[in-house]
């Protein structure tokens, strides 16, 4: 930390010794720098499908339908076959919230609207706040600690080890974490992932990926690999066949320098969750004292995660 820094939690004064003044009531500052009031687009809005929920929770179970016809002969019976029931995935609400307080005296006197300033500020850290928090989803992939970071299947989001409805068979079986740097063959990996992903019963259902997700360190090598006519980073005349392929997300929040990931979200079977009941609100009362002070707060109720991780291909953390 380069200089002293005051952390007051009730919003009064700004006491200058050298003057003798409190500057935020004078009018000695000529301006008020604060950086954090720029706002920031929430960037988990690309990743996952949100919706309104009036539960305290939600929960979705896991199914599968039939299996594919029998030869039968002659005067044989025709099998009846019934559903076959997985595990759950609990989406239990979670409630967040933050404020401030302000002097009656320094709301009165001051010259700088600070009212309005952390009001502003008090409805972009709600925002970013929930964006933070979403985030943890994909920045732990492999942690099973977090109710939101395992599925059905109990398993983390990224495993080589993800299983199905099927018994006694690992044909339903499948790897979204093949742990490999962003590169021209780990696109040909990603695509022969989607083009011959099964379903719970082990039966091809196929996806097309639409966003390659990559950390800012990432850009250049994903612009390269897919803006270029030729295969990138070798001497070959070879035509690139990823030209333009799929949309770039660039996500600054994930933490990892080397992640990157596809989503297939326009996929019916997309499963990554955000389920708000309470939108973030902001209640102004009076102190529960007799100060006169204003307290300002804001909650919001949501929660998220997923039950099938299969159209996230985790390339790499």
């Amino acid at each position: 930390m380069a200089e002293s820094v005051n952390k007051v939690t009730i919003i009064d004064r700004a006491y200058d010794n050298s003057s003798k003044r409190d500057l935020m009531k004078v009018g000695l500052l000529k301006e008020l720098f604060d950086d954090t009031a720029k706002k920031v687009k929430p960037f988990y809005k690309e990743l996952v499908v949100e919706s309104t929920t009036h539960d305290e929770y939600d929960r979705d179970k896991r199914m599968g339908g039939l299996l594919p016809a029998s030869q039968l002969s002659e005067s044989q019976n025709i099998p009846i076959q019934g559903p076959v029931l997985g595990g759950d995935k609990t989406y239990t609400q979670v409630r967040y919230g933050t404020g401030f307080r302000m002097s009656a005296w320094m709301d009165f006197f001051n010259k700088y609207d600070l009212y309005k300033r952390f009001s502003v500020s008090l409805r972009k850290v709600m925002e970013d706040s929930k964006d933070i928090q979403i985030h943890t989803m994909y920045n732990n992939p492999t942690a099973t600690t977090y109710e939101w970071n395992t599925g059905f299947d109990t398993l983390a989001l990224a495993s080589a080890a993800h299983t199905g409805l099927l018994v006694n068979s690992t044909n339903d079986n499948y790897s979204n974490y093949p742990a490999s740097s962003l590169s021209y063959s780990a696109l040909s990996a990603m695509r022969y992932y989607y083009k011959t992903l099964k379903n719970d019963l082990g039966q091809l259902m196929i996806a097309d990926p639409d966003l390659l997700v990559i950390c800012p360190t990432l850009w250049t090598t994903a612009t390269e690999l897919l803006g270029s006519d030729k295969i990138p980073f070798e001497l070959s005349n070879t035509d690139s066949a990823y030209k333009s392929w799929i949309k770039i997300y660039e996500d600054p929040r994930l933490t990892s320098t080397t992640m990157w990931f596809g989503l297939a979200k326009k996929d019916e079977n997309f499963d990554f969750k955000v389920k708000t009941a309470k939108q973030p609100d902001f209640v102004v009362k009076d102190a529960g004292d007799t100060t006169r002070d204003k307290v300002v707060t804001s909650e919001t109720y949501y929660s998220f995660g997923f039950g099938s991780p299969k159209m996230l291909y985790l390339g790499n953390i």
